[in-house]
C-alpha cells in the first residue's frame, strides 16, 4: 500500500501539467539533484553500516534497526525522485526492492523463513533463496545458472523440508533439550539414531520421487551407467562465512531412486547431530538447537581426474592459485589421504603454469556400478604421471578466476573432469586467506615450564653503541636457535603462525581423546576429525597432506599453525619434547625447546569478534545490501531483475537517472545545451549546460555542430577541474587505450553523440553553470563524483566528492583510498573512510582558492586512475603521495 500511494503521487505529480513535454528541463534538473541528494544519503548509510559491521565496533541491534529505517527511508524517497525522472519507467524497481527489503528485515527480526517447497531444482535456486537450500546449493546454483559453468544437475531439499522431518517425527523436543555447552556424546548418539531411523513425511516422499523421476527422464536413454548421485550436506550457513569443512556427512554413489535417497537424506541430518559437528558449531557460537539443514542432491560424475583449486594462495598471494589433483574421486584429496599431485599457476589473462609437483599416487577411488565406492590400486605408469594436462589444469583456472570475480572474494573449489574430458564444478566456498600477522599459539603449562634462554653477553664500555650490543645480542641468539632446529622447510604451510608446546604424537584415532591442551598434535595422515582439539592445539603437522584438504581449511578458521606433508616429522619428533614452530609464508622451522622470544614477537589474537554467532548473524544481512554486481550498463542483466542489492538498486538509479538528463537534453534542448567535450585526454564528458556554462556563439556552433572544446566552457568550476586533469604528465595515455574494453570502453561507449539509436550507456556527465558544477567520472571500475559551487560569495562555496570502488583486491583498493586521503586532507578537506568509499568535503572557501583546488582534484582524478594496480606495498602510498605533491607524476 506504501507503495502505490507513492507510485500514484508520482504519476500525479509527474503529470500535473497535462504532458511530460511541458516539463521544463530546469525542472528535470531539479528532480535529477533530489535523486542525487537521496542516492546520496542512502550510500553514505550503507558505507557506515558495512564500516560498523565489519568486525571493529561493538554494537547493538537497535542500532542496526535504526540504520536500516533510515536506509530504507532514504532508499524510498530515492524511489519516488527517480519514478518523476523517468516517467515512471522503471516500476519493476519497486518489487525488486520490496523482496530485498522483506529478506533483511527477516534478518533483522528474526522473522522465520516463508519458504513454501520442499524442493527446488537447481535451475530455480536464485541468489535469495540462500536461507532456504543453504550455502552449497546456493552457490552452485550461481555458478551453474549465471556463471554458465559445468555443474551436475541436481536439486536440493530445503530448510522447510527439514522442519518437517524434524515436526513429523516428533524430535523438536529432543533437541530443544540439547543444553549447550555441555551437550552429552550419549545424548547425540541417541538422537542420530532417531533421526536415521525416523519416517520421510508423505508430502516429502512425494517431491523427492518427482524429482528423481524428472531426471531418469531425461538421462537413463542417453547413458548405459547406473544412474546415481552425492546427497550432501547444505546446511544454511555452510560454505560462507565458516566452511563447516568435513563436518557433515557426503553419501557418494547412491542409487538414483527414492528409497536410497531418502536413506542417504536421513544420515546427511543425523550429521547434524555428530559429535565432531557440534563442537565445531559450539566453537564458532552455533547454537545448535536452531540449526538447520538443507540437502544438496546431485547426478554422480563419472570421474576420472577430481580436485581442488585454490583461486588465490591461501598464504596471502593473491596473484598465483593452487591446484590439487588426484585419478578418480575427489573426496581423497580433501580427506588428505592421497599424495596429490600440485601445480602452482599465475592469475592472469593467460594462466601460466608456474611449477609442478607430481605426487606418489598408489591408489585411486573410484565408483562401481553396484553403487560402491572402492579404493582401487593403481598400474606403475600412472602412479607417478601427472593426472591433469596443461590444457585441463589452464581451463580449471580460468574457471576459478571467472568464479572468485563472481563471488568478489577467493574460493575453495571443488571439481572433477569426467572421462568425456568435461570440467564439473562440485562445490565452492570462501577460502579463508592468511592473515597479515602470525597467529601465536602455546598453553599455559608450556608458558610456565619454559627456561629462559638468555645468552650472557660480553660487558662492553659505556662507549660501546647502543646498535652494537643489539647486533651482538640478535648474532647470538640466532646462533643458538640455528643450533637447535629440529626441522626446517620441509612440508607445506597451510596455516601461517607460531607454536609452542608438548608433542603429542597420535599413531591411530582413538588416541585424540588423550591430547593434553596447548600440546603439539603430529600425526601421519591429516583428518578432519581433528576438529575436536582444534580449539586448544598449538599446532598440527602431519606426515602426509595436501593444502586443500579439508583439515587445512578448518585450521585456517581456526588459525592453528599447521604444516602437512613434511614426510616423516612422526620419525624425527618425540612424544613429549617440547618445541616451537615457526610457520610463515612458504616455509616452516621447528625448534627444540619454547623460544620465548619468537612467541613475544608474535600476534597473541585468536578469535576475533566475527566468531560470535549474534554478531555474524545480524551481519549476514550486509549481502543484501554492500555488494555490488551491477557494474557495465552495457551487459544484459543491467536491469531491475538483475538488482540483487540495495547497492545494485541505487548504481541503477544513479545511471538510468543519468541518461535521463541526457535524452532529455537530446531531445528537448538539442543546440541549446547538450554538447560532448572535445579534449586532448579520453575522458568522454558530454556537458548539460543549464545556464551560462557555455560559451557558443550561433557560428561556432554551426561549425563544431555538438561538441565544443576546453576553450568554450565558461563554468569556472569545471574549467578548473579540467585543467588538472589535462596538466602535463598526470593523464598517462599509455597506461589506459581509449579502445581497451577492460578499461574505458567498459565504461565509456565513445560512440557519436548524434546517434538516432540514443544509446549513451556509458558517458561521463557534466551538468554545469556559470558557477556549479555536478560531474560524474567513470573510468573502469572507478567511479568519481563531485559536486560543487563556486561563488564571490564564499559562505555559498563548497566542494563534495565521492570515489568508489577498483577491479583489484580489497588491499589495494584500501591503498588507493588512503593515497587519495593523504593528498586531500593537505588541502584541509574533511575525510570519511567507509570500506573502499572515500567521501570528502570543504565548505566556505574563497573562489580563488576553490579554483587551485578543484585543479588539484582534476589532477588526483587523472593521477590516481589506475593506480591500484601498482600499489603493492605499504609504503606505496606515502612514496606516490610524496610524489603527486612535488609533480611528480
Amino acid at each position: 500500500m506504501k507503495n502505490l500511494v507513492k507510485h500514484l503521487k508520482s504519476i500525479f505529480s509527474f503529470y500535473n501539467k497535462g504532458t511530460s513535454e511541458l516539463m521544463s528541463f530546469r525542472l528535470i534538473f531539479t528532480r535529477f539533484r533530489q535523486v542525487l541528494d537521496s542516492h546520496n544519503r542512502a550510500v553514505e548509510i550503507i558505507a557506515d553500516m558495512g564500516d560498523k559491521l565489519g568486525g571493529d565496533y561493538l554494537f547493538d541491534i537497535n542500532y542496526i534497526k535504526k540504520a536500516y529505517s533510515e536506509l530504507s527511508d532514504a532508499m524510498y524517497n530515492s524511489l519516488e525522485d527517480f519514478d518523476i525522472l523517468t516517467k515512471n519507467k522503471y516500476l519493476k524497481l519497486h518489487d525488486v526492492f520490496d523482496n530485498i527489503d522483506a529478506l533483511i528485515k527477516r534478518t533483522i527480526y528474526d522473522i522465520p523463513s516463508a519458504c513454501n517447497e520442499l524442493i527446488l531444482l537447481c535451475e530455480d535456486i536464485m541468489w535469495e533463496r540462500y536461507s532456504e537450500v543453504g550455502g552449497k546449493s546456493a552457490n552452485l546454483a550461481e555458478i551453474k545458472n549465471y556463471l554458465k559453468i559445468n555443474v551436475p544437475d541436481g536439486f536440493a531439499i530445503t530448510t522447510r523440508a527439514f522442519d518437517e522431518f524434524i515436526k513429523h517425527n516428533g524430535l523438536n523436543e529432543k533437541i530443544e533439550s540439547l543444553v549447550e555447552g555441555v551437550v552429552k556424546e550419549s545424548a547425540l548418539n541417541e538422537l542420530q539414531d532417531l533421526v536415521i531411523n525416523a519416517e520421510i513425511p508423505p508430502e516429502l516422499n512425494d517431491a523427492i520421487d518427482s524429482a528423481i523421476k524428472r531426471f531418469e527422464k531425461g538421462f537413463r536413454k542417453d547413458n548405459n551407467v547406473p544412474l546415481a548421485c552425492s546427497v550432501r550436506s547444505s546446511a544454511v550457513e555452510e560454505d560462507g562465512e565458516f566452511s563447516f569443512a568435513g563436518q557433515f556427512e557426503t553419501i557418494m554413489n547412491v542409487p538414483l531412486e527414492c528409497g536410497s535417497v531418502e536413506d542417504a537424506y536421513k544420515r546427511v541430518i543425523a550429521s547434524l547431530f555428530s559429535p565432531n559437528a557440534v563442537l565445531y558449531q559450539q566453537t564458532i557460537g552455533y547454537d545448535i538447537r536452531k540449526a538447520k539443514m538443507a540437502v544438496c542432491c546431485m547426478l554422480m560424475v563419472d570421474a576420472a581426474t577430481s580436485g581442488v583449486i585454490y583461486s588465490a594462495n591461501p598464504n596471502g598471494d593473491d596473484s598465483t592459485m593452487i591446484i590439487n589433483s588426484s585419478w578418480g574421486l575427489g573426496k581423497s584429496i580433501v580427506d588428505g589421504e592421497v599424495d596429490a599431485d600440485l601445480y602452482l599457476v599465475s592469475k592472469g589473462a593467460n594462466p601460466v603454469i608456474l611449477n609442478t609437483r607430481v605426487g606418489e599416487k598408489n591408489y585411486m577411488l573410484t565408483r562401481q556400478n553396484n553403487y560402491k565406492i572402492s579404493m582401487v590400486k593403481l598400474p606403475d605408469d600412472m602412479v607417478k604421471r601427472s593426472s591433469l594436462t596443461e590444457q585441463q589444469a589452464i581451463e580449471l583456472s580460468r574457471h576459478a578466476m571467472l568464479i572468485e570475480k563472481h563471488f568478489r572474494k577467493p574460493q575453495d573449489i571443488e571439481w572433477a573432469i569426467d572421462k568425456d574430458g568435461r570440467v564439473f564444478i562440485l562445490q565452492t566456498r570462501p577460502l579463508r586467506v592468511q592473515e597479515t600477522q602470525a597467529v601465536i599459539r602455546m598453553s599455559e603449562a608450556a608458558r610456565q615450564s619454559s627456561k629462559s634462554t638468555e645468552i650472557p653477553i660480553p660487558e662492553f664500555a659505556e662507549s660501546d653503541t647502543t646498535r652494537f650490543l643489539a647486533n651482538t645480542r640478535n648474532d647470538l641468539r640466532q646462533k643458538a636457535r640455528s643450533d637447535n632446529i629440529l626441522m626446517k622447510d620441509k612440508g607445506i604451510v597451510v596455516q601461517h603462525g607460531i607454536g609452542a608446546g608438548r608433542v603429542f604424537i597420535m599413531k591411530n584415532m582413538d588416541d585424540i581423546d588423550n591430547f593434553p591442551k596447548g600440546a603439539v598434535l603430529v600425526a601421519r595422515n591429516d583428518s578432519s576429525n581433528f576438529i575436536r582439539i582444534m580449539p586448544y592445539a598449538s599446532a598440527i603437522i602431519t606426515d602426509v597432506g595436501v593444502p586443500t584438504s579439508h583439515m587445512a581449511s578448518l585450521c585456517r578458521e581456526f588459525r592453528v599453525p599447521a604444516i602437512v606433508n613434511t614426510g616423516n616429522a612422526t620419525q624425527i619428533l618425540r612424544h613429549g619434547q617440547e618445541v616451537t614452530i615457526n610457520a610463515n609464508d612458504d616455509s616452516a622451522i621447528i625448534y627444540n625447546g619454547i623460544d620465548d622470544e619468537l612467541l613475544e614477537h608474535a600476534d597473541t589474537s585468536f578469535m576475533k569478534m566475527e566468531n560470535v554467532y549474534e554478531f555474524r548473524k545480524k551481519r549476514y544481512l550486509l549481502r543484501y545490501i554492500s555488494p555490488l554486481n551491477l557494474i557495465d550498463p552495457l551487459l544484459d542483466n543491467f536491469t531491475p531483475e538483475g538488482c540483487k542489492t540495495i547497492h545494485d538498486i541505487l548504481r541503477f538509479i544513479h545511471e538510468k537517472s543519468v541518461m535521463e538528463l541526457v535524452e532529455t537534453a537530446m531531445v528537448g534542448l538539442k543546440g541549446q545545451g547538450m554538447v560532448k567535450l572535445d579534449l586532448p585526454i579520453p575522458t568522454g564528458i558530454v556537458v548539460v549546460d543549464i545556464g551560462g556554462g557555455l560559451n557558443i556563439t550561433e557560428d561556432r556552433v554551426g561549425k563544431y555542430k555538438d561538441r565544443v572544446t576546453f576553450e568554450q566552457v565558461a563554468s569556472i568550476p569545471l574549467r578548473a577541474v579540467l585543467k588538472g586533469m589535462m596538466h602535463t604528465g598526470v593523464w598517462h595515455a599509455d597506461a589506459v587505450s581509449l579502445g581497451v574494453r577492460d578499461f574505458l570502453s567498459s565504461m565509456m561507449k565513445m560512440s557519436d553523440i548524434t546517434s538516432n539509436s540514443m544509446e549513451y550507456v556509458g558517458y561521463n556527465v557534466a551538468v554545469i553553470s556559470g558557477e556549479y558544477l555536478n560531474l560524474s567520472l567513470r573510468f573502469g571500475y572507478h567511479f568519481n563524483m563531485i559536486d560543487c559551487y563556486c561563488s564571490e560569495n564564499t559562505r555559498n562555496n563548497h566542494i563534495y566528492f565521492r570515489f568508489i570502488g577498483g577491479a583489484t583486491d580489497i588491499v589495494k583498493r584500501s591503498r588507493r583510498i588512503q593515497l587519495i586521503a593523504v593528498i586531500l586532507k593537505k588541502y584541509n578537506f574533511n575525510i570519511n573512510i567507509k570500506g573502499d568509499i572515500i567521501i570528502a568535503r570543504l565548505a566556505n572557501i574563497r573562489q580563488d582558492e576553490m579554483d587551485n583546488i578543484l585543479d588539484q582534484l582534476g589532477r588526483l582524478i587523472a593521477y590516481t586512475r589506475q593506480l591500484d594496480a601498482v600499489l603493492n606495498d605499504d609504503g606505496a602510498v606515502e612514496r606516490y603521495a610524496r610524489q603527486f605533491m612535488e609533480e611528480k607524476y
